[in-house]
């Protein structure tokens, strides 16, 4: 397979072209858990992978928010992502040691240990213990407790306290964030050995995002390389029949479900659909992120990386960046602001057109395009 056909069939299991998930909660529960730092544009991640009749708004998914139907939490690596309540807790537990490792420079760095992070713990528990909390109302409360609240040292707090399964998100609060009791939120569930919760993890991750590397799964999970060969070994023996299947991929292996793959092939008859199709990606979405840099199927020819800028988010066409994009949300009205690497085919302005008219159904908003002069990337 070339690269051309990897994004093809990425494209389709990963829901971006047919989209098989009737609502964002069930889009969260298929890819186990989704990079979330930028919470409007993720959402809009999710709602992508909607079929278009069904497609939800922003209000929407941000209900589903408030509700508990979606959480929002650091897991897996140092970075918000969604979970769904009925895998919150046991891929908290499977990656909190691994988090928590990483987190420990700045632990220490805002004295973040022993008997003020028992103390931290404490004082956050008992808050969401009687609801919903903003930041402003469970920092006031970490003073009266004692503990300090400057800078970082509120955020590594939370950090702290979500891996530990005391806080998670809860329902918004007018435009203002909550934390609730991780207890409230997230339904019991009985610990599983590591490896086991590690081999569901990576056969959920291929069924969602295959075909991958090894190291792909290694660079999103935050596991080691060789707890993902085990991974993806005891995801085969765990998935049986032959589910997990290997190919070459220009040279290289790759892993993939055949079941989703199938799944893909039936509900578009193996089509591949119509080409220049624009997608207005967001900078975090997990067909950038499920995957280790450089990201080759990422790239159009002669450009090796992409460097993070503004904007931050990736325009697409066909799975290949060809410019990136903006959305600037003001109260009434927003811009979609885009910058090209090279000139739109006509057909691709149509798509660009479409994208648009849904990125304005998804706002609620009236969105204006703004398309700046082509900047060479």
């Amino acid at each position: 397979m070339d690269l051309r056909g990897l994004r093809e069939l990425r494209l389709r299991v990963q829901g971006l072209r047919s989209p098989y998930d009737a609502s964002a909660p069930e889009v969260v529960r298929r890819f186990v858990a989704v990079q979330a730092q930028e919470f409007l544009p993720a959402q809009w991640g999710l709602a992508a992978r909607v079929p278009s009749e069904r497609r939800p708004d922003a209000a929407s998914v941000a209900a589903a928010l408030d509700a508990g139907e979606i959480l929002r939490t650091h897991v897996l690596r140092p970075t918000w992502h969604f979970l769904h309540p009925a895998d919150a807790r046991w891929v908290m537990e499977l990656s909190a040691e691994r988090v928590h490792r990483a987190n420990g420079t700045y632990y220490r760095r805002t004295g973040l240990e022993g008997a003020t992070a028992t103390r931290a713990m404490d004082v956050v528990a008992a808050s969401v213990a009687g609801g919903h909390r903003t930041r402003a109302e469970l920092a006031d409360a970490l003073v009266a407790g004692g503990v300090s609240n400057a800078g970082l040292s509120f955020a590594y707090v939370m950090i702290m306290a979500e891996l530990e399964r005391i806080a998670i998100s809860g329902a918004n609060v007018g435009k203002q964030r909550t934390y609730a009791a991780f207890d409230e939120r997230v339904p019991p569930s009985p610990p599983r050995p590591r490896d086991e919760a590690l081999a569901e993890l990576a056969a959920r991750y291929l069924a969602a995002r295959g075909p991958a590397r090894d190291r792909d799964f290694a660079a999103w999970s935050g596991f080691t390389l060789s707890d993902t060969r085990r991974a993806f070994a005891d995801a085969a023996d765990l998935a049986g029949d032959g589910r997990i299947e290997w190919i070459d991929v220009e040279g290289t292996p790759h892993a993939l479900d055949a079941a989703s793959v199938a799944s893909a092939d039936e509900r578009t008859d193996g089509v591949i659909g119509e080409r220049g199709v624009i997608d207005l990606v967001q900078a975090y979405d997990e067909y950038i992120m499920g995957y280790a840099a450089p990201r080759a199927y990422l790239l159009p020819p002669g450009l090796d990386a992409v460097h993070a800028e503004f904007p931050l988010h990736a325009l697409m066409v066909d799975g290949v960046m060809v410019g990136r994009w903006a959305p600037v949300v003001q109260d009434r009205r927003a811009t979609a602001r885009i910058v090209p690497w090279r000139d739109l085919t006509p057909g691709e302005e149509r798509s660009l057109a479409a994208s648009v008219a849904a990125l304005e159904r998804f706002l609620g908003l009236p969105v204006t395009l703004e398309v700046e002069p082509i900047v060479a990337p």
